[in-house]
């Protein structure tokens, strides 16, 4: 069982499979549009809606932030294969862009990155199964409901991985700070998989030594990195940019 809270994140789940929730609960005091809406949402498709204080909802959420509303998921996060994300890119017939999230243990910054890879087009966020977050009620949340639309494989062995890929003709990019290569002279519209390490110490070494490349972000003042998630919505955008528009 699986608790999602939030407006957004909630209301992506009932949208997108709407099978899997038990219950709706939402706080007595909420009687705006919104919650009009997504009580009518839940009616539509017979799914039992209960009416509970807020310190019920903040009870099961775990948390105070919930904004009065929830779901009971049957089951928990629907991890996808490897190989799906693969034949997802390439039904899309367009040049990869894939996310390696190498030890992230926030999950605040981990749904960021998925709601950042799913604003710039990414065709999957691959994880390792240890040393990482999972995908938990509170990423769901931090991800306003993106983790609902972008696939995520959770993978055993992650150097294997990238090696996959590069089978694929995918280029392996990892994203450190000090590295003499920059990520605005490099061509991202290739196919390309962008590897971010951990808050605290980045790449581990196999996985800095099993990428082609690694790139910087040019940075002016007396801090010498960005935040993971911060420096993943550049990086990302930076893709996105070449890709709409070209390189220069």
């Amino acid at each position: 069982m699986m608790i999602v809270y939030g407006i957004n994140p909630v209301l992506e789940v009932l949208r997108s499979h709407p099978e899997d929730v038990k219950k709706l609960l939402l706080s007595l005091t909420r009687d705006d549009r919104v919650a009009k809406e997504i009580f009518s949402l839940a009616r539509s498709m017979n799914i039992p809606v209960e009416r509970v204080e807020r310190e019920v909802i903040g009870s099961l959420a775990g948390v105070q932030s919930h904004q009065g509303v929830c779901v009971i998921v049957r089951g928990g996060y629907r991890y996808r294969d490897l190989e799906d994300l693969i034949a997802g890119w390439r039904e899309e017939k367009e040049p990869a862009l894939f996310v390696i999230l190498d030890s992230i243990q926030d999950p605040q910054n981990m749904g960021t990155l998925i709601r950042t890879a799913h604003s710039a087009g990414v065709h999957g966020v691959i994880i390792p199964r240890d040393r990482t977050c999972a995908i938990t009620s509170t990423v769901v949340k931090a991800s306003s409901g993106a983790t609902e639309y972008t696939p995520v494989a959770r993978v055993v062995n992650l150097a294997r991985t990238i090696g996959r890929l590069k089978k694929e003709g995918i280029w392996v990019v990892g994203l450190e700070a000090g590295s003499g290569k920059d990520i605005y002279t490099w061509d991202l519209t290739d196919h390309t998989a962008i590897v971010l390490g951990s808050e605290g110490r980045g790449l581990r070494r196999l996985i800095r030594e099993s990428c082609d490349v690694i790139l910087s972000i040019p940075m002016k003042g007396r801090l010498s990195s960005l935040n993971v998630s911060q420096a993943g919505a550049i990086v990302l955008f930076e893709a996105r940019r070449q890709r709409l528009y070209g390189r220069k």
